[in-house]
């Protein structure tokens, strides 16, 4: 029996019973079938399905850097307050390339992401930071945006 057809039958319970004993005895099992709290999910995967949604193209070097990057901003804010001598040498290391290349393959897929995603779903996203006058969103923008949809989506609040 799935969950939902569980808490269907809860709610019968509690509405179809007449001794109030009965009815206490519904009412907190509908209680605790409402509660029920599930695992958080994985922020790699979250991060995954944002890039989908934003059409970041799985071809260039700089979305595996940009999910890496992103990761490690959401596990240590540290990496965003000191992006070019932290972060980028950090993903260098991990890819076996340098801070340079690291920098360069996120600022490109950055451009081609503003390119190809329409405009709404980018506003979506990344709010003000996108506009005519604005541009794309620098590397550290852009990365620190997406730690934080991937913290408040682990938090349940998006």
């Amino acid at each position: 029996m799935s969950n939902i057809e569980k808490r269907v039958d809860a709610v019968c319970a509690y509405l179809l019973a007449e001794d109030p004993a009965d009815r206490d005895n519904a009412r907190s099992k509908l209680l605790e079938l409402m509660a029920c709290k599930y695992a958080p999910e994985d922020p790699e995967a979250i991060v995954r399905r944002l890039f989908l949604e934003i059409g970041a193209p799985d071809h260039l070097m700089g979305h595996e850097l940009a999910i890496q990057g992103i990761l490690l901003v959401v596990e240590s804010r540290m990496y965003i307050d000191n992006i070019t001598f932290g972060l980028y040498p950090t993903l260098a290391a991990k890819n076996d390339t340098t801070a340079s290349r690291v920098e360069r393959a996120i600022r490109h897929l950055i451009e081609v992401i503003w390119l190809r995603c329409d405009e709404d779903t980018l506003f979506k996203y990344f709010g003000n930071t996108v506009s005519a006058d604005k541009g794309k969103p620098t590397n550290g923008e852009f990365i620190s945006r997406c730690a934080n949809i991937v913290k408040m989506r682990m938090r349940g609040i998006v």
